[in-house]
């Protein structure tokens, strides 16, 4: 299926929200166009002048008019997906064929601790916690690891290889190995 691309350097993944505020003419038509049959689009990061392989489908799930009068609207991650044929309109919007990814196999395992730090985060951050008002899930371990690799401060690359996998099993252990060096067990 061809979508709109929105390329920023923000990384969102399946269950994520965040807002956004529109303004260039292109990106208030793919807003139109997503809006007219709920067909969402395309959030992807782009390295220079292209546009990465890998991205999120979104669902736009609430708008409103900003106080300087420009439009915001709230996304909510809906798949992964991997790019192609991607090519720039007239207008300069970003279009691609998406393939849908499968959704990160479920893992046996609590979140346990890393559920317990984001949690934490969250509270010294309400700002970004307020997005998930309702939608929180610090108990399941794939939404606990797709949350932290967003909030992460990780390169593109880093990002797109993270994306493109399987399951939530390299996320969580690299998570995990970061959360445990930035807070060591004392034994």
């Amino acid at each position: 299926m061809q979508l709109g691309l929105f390329p920023l350097p923000l990384f969102l993944l399946p269950g994520g929200v965040t807002q956004l505020r529109i303004f260039e003419p292109r990106y208030v038509r793919l807003v139109k166009e997503s809006m007219a049959d709920n067909r969402g689009f395309i959030l992807a990061m782009k390295e220079g002048d292209a546009v990465c392989t890998f991205g999120t489908h979104v669902n736009i799930i609430d708008f409103e008019t900003l106080p300087d009068g420009l439009l915001g609207v709230t996304i909510k991650g809906m798949a992964r997906v991997k790019l192609s044929n991607i090519v720039q309109e007239k207008d300069g919007l970003w279009v691609g064929e998406t393939e849908s990814l499968p959704d990160w196999r479920s893992s046996q395992h609590q979140a346990g601790f890393l559920g317990e730090a984001l949690a934490a985060l969250f509270d010294a951050h309400p700002e970004h916690a307020n997005q998930y008002s309702e939608d929180r899930h610090f108990d399941d371990l794939n939404w606990v690891c797709q949350r932290w690799l967003e909030v992460l401060p990780l390169a593109n690359n880093q990002k797109q290889w993270f994306i493109a996998q399987n399951d939530l099993e390299e996320a969580k252990q690299f998570i995990d190995v970061l959360l445990n060096e930035e807070n060591p067990v004392e034994e």
